[in-house]
């Protein structure tokens, strides 16, 4: 079959779509993938949509990998495929598909709410050979405007069947006011990524997650089956991928592991890891742990090869947010550990830290708030900070219970919010604005600022006299520093 695979995602590495795009074309399928890889306006102009009708002419059916943050945009695509051309099916998948199967199937002919790699193939070829794919598992689809969801299959779990990442550029494009073919030069402008601004390639080594977050679509795999199972890509085959990746991306400086928890390894799969990415890739690369997972020995064997920044997640300083909010079973104290362990390596082996924080919670009390200050006050000067303002995700435990207690309102095309955003909407209070300026002072330039001066600040007298201002007074002034 002949199918267009549209990504929407601003980032064009470690996309899942890239791997399904590799899926369909080892099962001898013709793909052609256009990114939407433009973060703003989220909508397309019609004029703009016009140019895939080359494309969309040829095509025998059409995907769409759909993240709640972009969902608008897929809703904008099958509409304009709909309309222009009938007949021409539609297929959802993605993290917005796993978390939100009944929001997503009202605009698509078929969603895949569970991991395509087995489902997607099927299905296609069903469709191809004319069988009933209407019962390919993973799958629900929308049947003279109702539905009907299949069975689950159980965790895909021989990673090391896959197929590389698609990064053959031949047959993809990019849209962004004209439809361009995809080259080298363009995929490298797009990938150069913060913190380090240097061409990133992302990639993916291992699937499951220990946590089950209330914010995060991870806990919808719990649902689906059961619990959310680690499974990990053997070293030599994650080798064996970068190598070739790196000979068509030679310009890539840095690789991302975007494992949940690069630690879920043992001690000697991270020992079988380090020598052989050593001698064969030898690149600097970054990981994300959990504070939960965190071993100081693990970080000391991948020091040498390579190792040059870890992502945590704290996301709170209070222990009840964490706890009865988020839903996260890692205590502050684990966190505070671990900090303070990875930072001892900064100075002597360039080691980087990043922390994430979510803000702008509405279950948060100001002294909650202050608490999340306080615990950036703390930290050691070397730290970098992720802030990041609370997205309630579709089909998310905390959507559900913002959605019960009328925090927000229900998805729908017509009253589409964005999901992620750079502004404070819930917490437009002086503690907002003292985390908010709190990192931005962990800037290594402003590091000279005095943390008796932060203190002061958060002190409840101070505090006391800035509630007097107004809302809107805190807001700007979050906006700015954001």
């Amino acid at each position: 079959m002949r199918i267009t695979l549209f990504n929407l995602s601003a980032r064009l590495s470690s996309d899942g779509s890239r791997l399904i795009a590799a899926l369909l074309k080892r099962a001898h399928h013709k793909v052609t993938s256009v990114y939407l890889a433009r973060s703003e306006p989220l909508y397309y102009s019609f004029a703009e949509l016009e140019s895939l009708d080359d494309i969309l002419k040829q095509s025998d059916l059409v995907m769409i990998g759909v993240y709640s943050i972009y969902a608008a945009r897929a809703i904008q695509i099958s509409e304009f495929v709909h309309d222009r051309y009938p007949g021409l099916k539609v297929i959802w998948g993605g993290p917005h598909c796993i978390s939100a199967p009944e929001l997503s199937i009202h605009y698509a002919d078929g969603v895949c709410f569970s991991e395509g790699d087995e489902a997607v193939v099927e299905l296609v070829k069903r469709m191809e050979s004319g069988l009933d794919y209407l019962y390919t598992p993973n799958m629900t689809f929308n049947i003279n405007g109702s539905t009907s969801q299949n069975e689950v299959l159980t965790p895909f779990s021989d990673l090391d069947s896959l197929p590389y990442y698609d990064y053959e550029f031949e047959d993809q494009f990019l849209l962004d006011k004209e439809l361009v073919p995809m080259t080298s030069e363009r995929f490298k402008q797009h990938i150069s990524l913060y913190p380090y601004n240097k061409p990133t390639l992302y990639v993916l080594t291992s699937r499951g997650c220990p946590h089950n977050c209330s914010y995060c679509n991870n806990c919808r795999y719990t649902a689906l089956f059961g619990h959310n199972p680690i499974r990990i890509q053997s070293a030599d085959r994650i080798m064996d991928e970068l190598e070739c990746t790196l000979q068509r991306l030679d310009f890539v400086e840095f690789i991302g592991f975007g494992d949940d928890d690069f630690f879920a390894r043992s001690i000697e799969e991270i020992e079988d890891f380090a020598e052989k990415y050593k001698h064969r890739i030898g690149l600097p690369f970054g990981i994300a742990l959990s504070a939960n997972s965190f071993q100081k020995k693990k970080i000391e064997i991948l020091l040498d090869s390579g190792l040059k920044i870890i992502q945590m997640g704290v996301q709170s300083g209070s222990e009840k947010i964490l706890k009865e909010i988020f839903q996260r079973k890692i205590k502050l104290s684990k966190t505070r550990e671990a900090v303070n362990q990875i930072t001892s390596y900064h100075d002597r082996y360039n080691l980087d830290l990043l922390l994430d924080f979510i803000i702008d919670n509405p279950y948060e009390s100001q002294d909650d708030i202050i608490k999340t200050y306080n615990y950036i006050l703390d930290l050691p000067p070397s730290v970098m900070l992720n802030i990041f303002f609370l997205s309630f995700f579709p089909g998310t435990p905390i959507y559900e219970r913002a959605l019960a207690d009328g925090i927000i309102e229900p998805f729908t095309h017509e009253s589409f919010r964005f999901y992620g955003r750079g502004h404070i909407k819930y917490q437009k209070n002086f503690e907002t604005f003292l985390v908010l300026l709190a990192s931005y002072l962990c800037n290594k330039s402003n590091k000279h600022i005095p943390h008796s001066l932060l203190r002061v600040l958060g002190s409840y007298p101070i505090r006391a006299l800035a509630s007097l201002l107004p809302d809107s007074f805190y807001a700007s002034l979050g906006s700015v520093i954001k």
